[in-house]
C-alpha cells in the first residue's frame, strides 16, 4: 500500500505526564486523569453515593479490572475530590463536577491503606491513620475494628473516606488473601458515617472461593480495557477527522495482508497508531513490572513514529523495549531470558543478513506473548511484529516459522510447543514452575465437572452486561430471566431476557407477557453438545452461541479452579495471580467468540451475526436496541422518531407543563413538546410556539380514532386501561407505553376522556398539573355530565364582560367578540401572571402560590380560548364553551377566580414596598429608645401578616407604621451618633491612657515578640477603632435610604463604644503585669539550663544590670523601667532567644487580624524564640 502521508498527517500526538505516585501530588493526580463516558458516569455515581452516606449508612465501594486500566488512578481522584473540596473547581467533565455539589464543602478525612507495604492489611492501615490522624489514634489497637472506631471518632461529623490500593513501590505482588480483613472494613462502613473504596485486582470479580467475603461484602464495579480504547483516542491520538477514512482503509489493507490480524476495525481506528493488539499484551507485562504505563508509553513512542509513513504502528518490540530492564528483574522470568540471550547470541547471529532483523523482532515476541502462560502460534507472532508479504501472505508465515524453529531445534528444553484444537501450535518458552502448573491443573480440572463451563460462561457473561440481573424461575431452575429495555426511535420497549441452562428450560418459554414488547432467549444448552432444533415460541428471539471446543472447554474449567479452590493458592504462590490473570483473560476471549463472533439471533426464522455496534455494546440493553432494530422497523412502521428517550420524567413534564397554558410557552416545556408531542401529532406551531391540537385536527389522527371507537363500543362509556394499552401498541404504531400516557394526557386535555381510579375518582382536565400515577389508573371514561346548574354560553360572555348582546343576530356576535377582545387586552396590559412569576421565592407563601396557581387554570385557560377567538382558530361558541369549562360551568367558580386574583393583585402592589422594608430593617440595630424598637417589631409583624393575607387595609396599616420606624429610627441613630462618633470625651480618656507610665513601658516591652502579649494584641485593636471617631458625614441624608452610616457605626453598639476605654486600660494593665512575671520566669528558667550567662552580655555591668531589675521586678516593685533596662532586654531576647525554652500556661496564637497589624515575628506568651 502506497501512500504519501505520515503519521503526523492522521494523528495529533499529546503529551501525557504519567504518574508513579497518585497520592503525592492531589492535584496533578486529579489533573492528569482523562475522563471518559464510563469513568465519568462511574465517578458521579461513586460521589453520589458518597453524598448519601451518614452516621449508620455507609457505603462500601470497589472497583476491579485488568492490570493497568487505570483503578488506581480513579481511587485516588476519587478520594483528592472528597479531601480537598478546593480541588474541585479544576474539574473539566461536566458530569462529574455537578455531581459534586452534592458533598460537603469541608475536607473529608482521608485514610490510604497501601496494601503490599507491610506484612498485614492492619499493620497497613495503623499507618494510614498515623500519617493522616496521627500516632496517637493507632496505639494499642489490634483489631480493624479499633482503629476505624477511633479514626471515625476524630473525624467527627464529616464522614471518613478509606481507600485501600495495592502500594505502587512494592516489590512483589500482593500473595496474601485479604477478603476477610476487607469485608470486617466494610462492615465497619455499612454502620458508620465513612465510605470505603478498594482496589481489587482482576481476579475478585464474580469470585466464588477465598474472595466470596469481598464480593458479599461490596458493590463491584468493573472498569473494562473498552474505556483506555476512548482515553487513547481522545486524550492521547486524537485523529484528523478528514483523514478516518484514510485509516479504515490502512485497516482494510492491513486485514488483507498481514495473516490473523484480529483485531475489529473500531479498535483499530481508536488506537492507531498504536498496535491494537498492544492492549492484550499490556497487563501481562504490568503483572510483572509496576513501572509500565500504558497512556505514558503510547505518548513516548508516539512522538517517535509522528515522522514514519502513515502505515508504520507502534508495534510489540517497543513494548518488549521499553519494559525489558523491568522484566530481566523478576526471578521468575531469568531462565526464559537466558534462553533468550543464548537465542539472540548464538542462532539470531547465523541467520542471513537479510532475515536477522525479522528474527530479532520474532524472538521479542516470542517472549512477549509467553507471559500470559499459554505462548503463540506463528500467525499470531505475525501480526503482533507486523511481518507480512503484501505479495503473498503465506511466504511470510513459513518465514516466521522457520525461525522459530530454529529457536525450538537450538533450545529445545527452553522452548515449548504444543497443539491446540481449533487453534494450532503455540510457542513458548519454557519453565519449569509453569510445566508443573500444567501438570497439577490439568488433575485438577479432571476432578471437575465439564457442565462447570456454561455456569462460567454465564457469570462471565453477567460480568461484561451489568445490567443484566438474572434470577431463577421458581417452578423451573433451569431458566432464568432478567428484565431489560431495548430503546428504538426514541422509546424504550420493554422485554424479558431469558437464559435457558438447558433443553427444558428453552421449552418452558411459551406465552407472551402482555406488558412486554419483545423476548430474547440465550440458548446455553448447546455450547458443550450439539444443538437439536429447538422449537420456541415464534414472538421469542432466540441467541445462539457457537458450540465450545475442548480446549475451550479446559481453559474455562482451569479458570473455575483457580478461582474456587483455595489450596491452589498455597501450590503456586506467587505464580497464582499471573496464571489466573491469563486464564482469565483466555475466558473472557472464549466468551467473546461463543456469544458475539461466532453466535448469532434468530429473528423470524432468520439468522442474525452481531455488528459491531452490538459487540461493542456494553450493556444487554445496547445490545438488544442495536440487533432488534430490523424487528421493530417491520413491525411498527408508522412508529414516530423521537429526538431523544422518552421517559417516565418527560412524560411526567409534558403533561404537568405543556397542557398548561401557563406553562405551555417555557423554553424547556417546548423542546419537550419538539422533541416527543410534534412527532406524535398532539402538538403543532401556532404563531411560533408549540400548542396542543384539539377538536377535529385531535379526532383526525388513526390511533385517536381507535381510542374512541373503544368507548363509542362500551355499554357504559368506561374501558378498561389494559385493552387501551393493547390496542395502541399493535401494528402499524406499536406505540411503547411512556407515548400512550401522552396520547391519553391529550385526550383528557381536550375534555374528550377522563381517567378512572382505583378508587372510582375521575382525573379530568383540571388535574393534569398534579403527579399521575400511573399504576392506580385502572380505566378512561368519557367526562362525568354535572349535576349543577349550567350557565349559558352566552351568559359567561355577560359575566366575563358586561356586556349584554343576542348571540342570534351577526351583530350581537360582532360584539361579544369585541367585548371578549377588550376584556383580553385589558388583561394583556395588567400582566397579573407574568409579574406574579418574576417575584423572589423568598416573598411567596404557599396560600398567594395556590392563587396564582389558581388562576392560572381558569382565568389562564380563558386567555388561552380568547387567543384562539382573536388569532381565527377558534370560534366564538368553541371559545365561550372552553370558558365554560375553565369554570366548570359554575359561578361560584368564577367568583373565587376573581377573588383568588384581587389577593394577587394585592400583593403585587405591596411587593416593591415589601422589598424596601425589609432591605432596610434587616441591617438596621435596636436603638436605646424603646419606641422605635416597638414600631419595628410592629412592622415586621404587620409586614408578615400581609404576606399570609394580602388585604388593602394591612397595606395601609404597614404604609403608616413603616413611615413611623423611619422616622423614630432616624432621630434615636442620629442622636447616638453624635454622641459617639464625635465624642470629646472618649478622645480625652484615650490620651490620658497613652500619656502614663504604664503605657510606654506595655508598649515598648511589647515590641520585644517573645513578649509580645494577646493583650497588646487587643489594645492595638481597640486602639484602631479609636480612630474611627469624629465621623463628619451628615448621617441624616443617608438615612433616607439606608439604615446606617459610611462609617459603620451600629446602633446596637452604643454600649461597646461607652466602654472602650475602660476595656483598652483592662487590656494595658493585664498586659504590663504578664509581661514582667514572664521576664521574671524566663530569666530563672535561663539560670537553671545554663548556670553561668554572664558570658552571654557584652560587659559585666551588663550582667549586673540585667541581675538587678529581675530582682526588682521578682519583690514586685513598681518604678518605671528606664530605656536603658528595656534596651537590655531587647539585646538578651535577641542573643538568647534560639536557646530558651517554652513554659507552660501560654495564651493562644495571635489572630490572623492582629498579625497584619505588626511587622514583628508573633509568637505565644512566654515563649523564647530568636527573631
Amino acid at each position: 500500500m502506497k501512500i504519501q502521508e505520515k503519521v503526523k498527517d492522521l494523528v495529533e500526538v499529546r503529551q501525557y505526564k504519567g504518574l508513579r505516585d497518585f497520592h503525592a501530588d492531589p492535584t496533578a493526580t486529579l489533573e492528569s486523569y482523562c475522563f471518559t463516558d464510563e469513568t465519568a458516569s462511574l465517578m458521579a455515581a461513586w460521589l453520589d453515593s458518597a453524598s448519601s452516606i451518614g452516621p449508620g449508612r455507609g457505603r462500601s465501594l470497589a472497583l476491579a479490572g485488568y492490570r493497568g486500566v487505570g483503578k488506581s488512578h480513579f481511587l485516588a481522584t476519587f478520594g483528592s475530590i472528597l479531601a480537598l473540596p478546593e480541588l474541585r473547581s479544576k474539574i473539566q467533565n461536566s458530569h462529574v463536577s455537578t455531581a459534586t455539589q452534592g458533598l460537603l464543602r469541608r475536607h473529608y478525612p482521608l485514610l490510604n491503606v497501601r496494601r503490599g507495604s507491610q506484612e498485614t492489611l492492619i499493620e497497613e492501615l495503623k499507618t494510614a491513620i498515623s500519617a493522616s490522624i496521627g500516632p496517637e489514634a493507632a496505639l494499642g489497637a489490634e483489631s480493624i475494628t479499633t482503629l476505624l472506631e477511633r479514626a471515625a471518632a476524630r473525624s467527627g461529623d464529616v464522614p471518613l473516606v478509606i481507600i485501600v490500593d495495592t502500594a505502587h513501590d512494592r516489590i512483589n505482588r500482593v500473595a496474601r488473601n485479604d477478603g476477610d480483613d476487607l469485608a470486617e472494613m466494610s462492615s465497619f462502613a455499612s454502620e458508620n458515617n465513612a465510605v470505603l473504596a478498594v482496589a481489587l485486582d482482576d481476579d475478585i470479580a464474580g469470585a466464588d472461593g477465598s474472595n466470596s467475603a469481598i464480593v458479599r461484602a461490596f458493590n463491584i464495579d468493573f472498569l473494562d480495557q473498552q474505556h483506555l480504547f476512548k482515553v487513547v483516542n481522545s486524550f492521547i491520538f486524537p485523529k484528523n477527522n478528514q483523514k478516518l477514512t484514510l485509516i479504515e482503509e490502512i485497516y482494510a489493507y492491513f486485514s488483507r495482508v498481514v495473516p490473523n490480524f484480529r483485531w475489529s476495525s473500531q479498535r483499530f481506528v481508536s488506537l492507531y497508531p498504536l498496535h491494537p493488539g498492544i492492549l492484550d499484551v499490556a497487563p501481562y507485562v504490568r503483572l510483572f513490572v509496576q513501572d509500565f504505563a500504558l497512556l505514558g508509553f503510547a505518548a513516548e513512542a508516539g512522538e517517535r513514529i509522528l515522522g514514519r509513513p502513515a502505515t508504520s504502528l507502534i508495534a510489540f518490540d517497543e513494548v518488549f523495549d521499553n519494559a525489558e530492564a523491568g522484566l530481566r528483574k523478576i526471578q521468575d522470568l531469568e531462565d526464559a531470558f537466558s534462553a533468550y540471550d543464548r537465542l539472540n547470541s548464538e542462532v539470531v547471529s547465523k541467520v542471513p543478513v537479510m532475515q536477522r532483523l525479522q528474527a530479532k523482532l520474532i524472538l521479542k515476541a516470542l517472549l512477549l506473548l509467553s507471559l500470559n502462560g499459554r505462548g503463540a502460534t506463528v500467525e499470531e507472532i505475525c501480526a503482533s511484529m507486523m511481518i507480512y508479504d503484501e505479495a503473498d501472505p503465506t511466504r511470510a508465515l513459513e518465514s516466521v516459522n522457520g525461525i522459530i524453529r530454529l529457536f525450538a531445534e537450538a533450545l529445545p528444553d527452553d522452548i515449548s510447543s504444543y497443539s491446540e484444537e481449533g487453534v494450532g501450535i503455540l510457542y513458548s518458552f519454557r519453565a519449569n514452575a509453569k510445566e508443573s502448573a500444567n501438570s497439577v491443573l490439568d488433575a485438577a480440572i479432571g476432578r471437575t465437572d465439564p457442565v462447570v463451563a456454561v455456569d462460567v460462561l454465564r457469570k462471565l457473561l453477567q460480568e461484561r452486561y451489568p445490567d443484566l440481573t438474572l434470577t431463577a424461575a421458581p417452578d423451573n431452575p433451569g431458566l432464568l430471566s432478567s428484565e431489560s429495555i431495548a430503546v428504538w426511535r426514541g422509546g424504550q420497549r420493554r422485554g424479558r431476557f431469558y437464559v435457558a441452562l438447558d433443553e427444558n428450560g428453552l421449552e418452558s418459554i411459551i406465552n407472551q407477557e402482555e406488558s412486554l414488547d419483545w423476548r430474547a432467549t440465550l440458548d446455553l444448552s448447546g455450547v458443550l453438545r450439539p444443538r437439536s432444533l429447538r422449537n420456541v415460541a415464534q414472538d421469542c428471539v432466540l441467541w445462539q452461541p457457537d458450540q465450545l471446543r475442548k480446549d475451550e472447554i479446559d481453559t474455562l474449567l482451569r479458570y473455575h479452579v483457580l478461582q474456587t479452590e483455595a489450596d491452589l493458592i498455597e501450590t503456586f504462590g506467587d505464580q497464582h495471580r499471573a496464571l489466573l490473570h491469563s486464564q482469565r483473560v483466555a475466558a473472557v476471549n472464549i466468551a467473546e467468540r461463543v456469544f458475539l463472533t461466532n453466535g448469532n439471533l434468530v429473528i423470524n426464522g432468520f439468522d442474525f451475526n452481531f455488528t459491531e455496534e452490538a459487540i461493542a455494546s456494553q450493556s444487554v440493553s445496547g445490545l438488544i436496541s442495536a440487533m432488534l432494530d430490523p424487528m421493530f422497523e417491520t413491525q411498527y412502521p408508522e412508529h414516530p422518531v423521537f429526538d431523544r428517550t422518552l421517559g417516565v420524567r418527560e412524560v411526567a413534564s409534558a403533561i404537568t407543563d405543556f397542557f398548561d397554558p401557563a406553562k405551555t410557552g417555557l423554553d424547556e416545556t417546548q423542546e419537550l413538546a419538539a422533541a416527543f408531542l410534534i412527532p406524535l401529532g398532539l402538538a403543532a406551531e401556532q404563531g411560533g410556539t408549540i400548542v396542543p391540537i384539539n377538536g377535529e385536527r385531535l379526532d383526525g389522527l388513526p390511533f385517536i380514532r381507535s381510542v374512541t371507537d373503544f368507548l363509542d363500543a362500551s355499554s357504559d362509556g368506561q374501558v378498561e386501561i389494559s385493552k387501551i394499552y393493547q390496542c395502541l401498541k399493535q401494528q402499524p404504531f406499536g406505540f411503547v407505553r411512556e407515548a400512550q400516557h401522552l396520547i391519553l394526557a391529550s385526550l383528557v386535555a381536550d375534555r374528550r376522556i377522563e381517567f378512572v381510579t382505583t378508587r372510582g375518582d375521575r382525573i379530568n382536565s383540571r388535574s393534569l398539573d398534579l403527579k399521575i400515577v400511573w399504576g392506580d389508573i385502572v380505566g378512561i371514561a368519557r367526562p362525568a355530565i354535572s349535576e349543577r346548574a349550567v350557565v349559558s354560553n352566552i351568559k359567561w360572555a355577560q359575566i366575563l364582560t358586561g356586556v349584554d348582546a343576542d348571540l342570534t343576530g351577526s351583530r350581537g356576535s360582532d360584539e361579544v367578540v369585541a367585548a371578549l377582545s377588550a376584556w383580553l387586552e385589558e388583561w394583556n396590559a395588567a400582566n397579573l401572571l407574568n409579574r406574579f412569576d418574576k417575584v423572589p421565592d423568598a416573598l411567596v407563601n404557599t396560600k398567594i402560590w395556590l392563587d396564582a396557581s389558581f388562576v392560572k387554570k381558569t382565568l389562564g385557560r380563558v386567555v388561552e380560548a380568547l387567543n384562539h377567538l382573536t388569532a381565527g382558530t377558534f370560534g366564538l361558541d368553541q371559545a365561550l364553551g372552553d370558558i365554560a369549562e375553565a369554570f366548570s360551568h359554575s359561578e361560584g367558580e368564577f367568583e373565587k377566580s376573581v377573588a383568588s386574583l384581587e389577593r394577587i393583585e394585592m400583593f403585587l402592589s405591596s411587593v416593591a414596598v415589601r422589598q424596601r422594608i425589609v432591605g432596610y430593617t434587616t441591617p438596621s440595630g435596636f436603638a436605646n429608645e424603646s419606641r422605635a424598637n416597638d414600631t419595628k417589631r410592629a412592622l415586621l409583624a404587620c409586614l408578615s401578616e400581609s404576606v399570609r393575607n394580602p388585604a388593602s387595609a394591612r397595606n395601609r396599616e404597614t404604609g403608616y407604621l413603616w413611615d413611623g420606624f423611619r422616622t423614630q429610627y432616624r432621630d434615636s441613630f442620629s442622636k447616638e451618633h453624635m454622641n459617639i462618633m464625635r465624642s470629646h470625651e472618649l478622645q480625652e480618656k484615650f490620651d490620658s491612657i497613652r500619656r502614663t507610665d504604664i503605657w510606654w513601658e506595655f508598649e515598648s516591652l511589647s515590641e520585644i515578640p517573645q513578649l509580645r502579649t494577646q493583650n497588646w494584641h487587643k489594645a492595638v485593636e481597640l486602639s484602631d477603632r479609636m480612630a474611627e471617631l469624629d465621623c463628619g458625614f451628615e448621617s441624616e441624608k443617608g438615612l433616607e435610604h439606608r439604615a446606617g452610616c459610611i462609617c459603620g457605626f451600629d446602633i446596637s453598639g452604643v454600649a461597646e463604644w461607652e466602654a472602650i476605654t475602660d476595656r483598652i486600660w483592662k487590656h494595658v494593665t493585664a498586659g504590663h503585669n504578664s509581661i514582667r512575671e514572664t521576664i521574671v520566669r524566663d530569666f530563672e528558667w535561663l539560670l537553671a539550663r545554663t548556670p553561668d550567662v554572664s558570658g552571654v552580655f557584652e560587659s559585666s555591668g551588663d550582667y549586673e544590670a540585667f541581675k538587678s531589675l529581675v530582682n526588682g521586678l521578682r519583690s514586685g516593685e513598681l518604678r518605671r523601667l528606664s530605656k536603658a533596662e528595656i534596651d537590655l532586654l531587647h539585646v538578651m531576647y535577641h542573643k538568647l532567644g534560639g536557646l530558651t525554652g517554652r513554659h507552660s500556661g501560654n495564651e493562644q496564637e495571635p489572630s490572623r487580624h492582629l498579625h497584619n497589624a505588626s511587622s514583628f515575628v508573633e509568637t505565644e506568651v512566654g515563649e523564647l524564640a530568636a527573631v
